[in-house]
């Protein structure tokens, strides 16, 4: 039930805010519009406005589309007069052809700025490192993940796609560490062969990493009259040294701000200038006072992480997208209308952020994959407007629909794949 209720939810939105990304600069343009239709077939339900533009919400959830005059139709479009006929979109000037085709793509892509942006005002900053155990070296130890060959690492995100982005690689994947108890580097190096990941197997997991968010070892706040605040410690300070242990993550603070019936020197860093707090033991059970945490997002920061987070996965869909047509990965990862289905579901259940999230990386997949060069998708029509202003006159209609019909019979085909891999994968 939740998997059925997300995917309608998800199906919805994108397909709507797409649509309407056509339909509204075609009617900036003043072009005519027939239908706006969310799904296919049959209509369940129908409307008109006043410009006599028919809206429906059709029986076949599996897209939409906005339909407009074709001059090819000669019935209907000869019973227009000359005035209308000159806002038929295909009379009207090439770049305001290529704005109402792209105009799907670009409004899945600034959805997803909104989706991440409003995520961004409910969750902390982005954590700037990443700690994890590290089950081929030591699984009791933790360590900073620093980069992987030689990309720096600053997410448990960029750790995971950047892994994943290693798919078809042959050689040596070579991921820097930095442990935090013995205080130096150390390399976790492993040689692969056309590296390939398991259904369900995370790409950290295939190389024994477990990592998690971690955080600059900031306070956050100070209990009044509590030990922390008489000894002087004060929000936004943050821990350098931890007695003879430099400290640069949360969790190294947090671990040793735990330890018991023993006195704990500081170095702090508070606004530039370096002091040091010391802190007396304390038994099990007690507590400093004092709270480490990361920042919050600020409205300007949430506009930071929105506009990153949209870049991020722009770059990072297109780069999939591209490795799975040349055969690098797999056509076994792509999921159809029931794998994302299922993952609505999941994340429904999860709360609001993951559903927001799953939300924005879908609508950048769905204008990503709406951009390929193939005739029935935005790609293939700007291509063909592109083509036309270059020869300097139309493409055939027959060669068109040659190509139309081609390219449908390649998206279905991908359909029934993905939709055969989604059930598999269930089974």
């Amino acid at each position: 039930m939740y998997a059925l209720v997300g995917a309608l939810i998800l199906f919805l939105i994108l397909v709507t805010f797409h649509e309407y990304g056509h339909y509204s600069v075609a009617r900036y343009f003043k072009i005519k519009v027939i239908k706006f239709s969310i799904g296919f077939g049959p209509d369940l339900y129908k409307w008109k406005n006043k410009d006599d533009v028919k809206f429906s919400l059709s029986a076949i959830p599996f897209g939409g589309y906005v339909a407009f005059h074709d001059p090819a139709d000669t019935e209907n479009y000869n019973k227009l007069s000359d005035e209308e006929k000159r806002f038929v979109l295909a009379n009207r000037p090439a770049l305001e052809r290529s704005l109402v085709v792209l105009a799907g793509p670009i409004f899945n892509f600034i959805l997803a700025f909104f989706v991440f942006t409003l995520v961004g005002l409910f969750i902390p900053k982005q954590s700037d490192m990443v700690t994890a155990q590290v089950a081929e070296i030591n699984d009791q130890k933790f360590y900073e993940v620093v980069a992987v060959n030689n990309t720096e690492i600053n997410s448990v995100q960029e750790l995971q796609v950047g892994l994943l982005d290693l798919t078809g690689y042959t050689g040596n994947v070579s991921v820097e560490l930095y442990d935090y108890s013995a205080q130096k580097k150390v390399l976790l190096e492993k040689s692969v062969t056309n590296l390939k990941f398991e259904e369900g197997e995370s790409p950290a997991e295939y190389f024994g990493i477990i990592p998690f968010a971690d955080f600059e070892p900031r306070i956050r706040s100070v209990e009044t009259n509590s030990t922390a605040e008489n000894v002087g410690l004060k929000a936004n300070d943050r821990i350098t040294r931890i007695n003879q242990q430099n400290i640069s993550s949360m969790y190294q603070a947090t671990t040793a701000l735990n330890e018991f019936g023993q006195q704990i020197t500081l170095g702090i860093d508070r606004d530039g200038k370096n002091l040091e707090i010391t802190l007396p033991s304390k038994q099990e059970g007690t507590s400093y006072g004092l709270r480490l945490g990361p920042e919050s997002n600020t409205f300007l920061s949430s506009l930071v992480f929105g506009y990153e987070q949209t870049i991020f996965w722009i770059v990072n869909t297109f780069k999939f997208l591209f490795k799975t047509l040349n055969g690098t990965m797999g056509f076994e990862n792509l999921s159809g209308p029931v794998g994302i289905a299922k993952v609505a579901g999941d994340s429904l259940v999860s709360g609001l952020i993951p559903f927001l999230l799953l939300l924005g990386i879908l609508s950048i997949s769905l204008g990503a994959f709406n951009l390929l060069p193939l005739p029935m998708l935005d790609g293939g029509q700007f291509l063909f407007i592109l083509v036309e202003k270059l020869k300097g006159s139309p493409i055939s209609l027959k060669l068109k629909a040659a190509l139309m019909n081609l390219s449908f019979l390649l998206v279905l085909t991908l359909f029934v794949f993905v939709m055969m891999n989604d059930i598999a994968r269930i089974i």
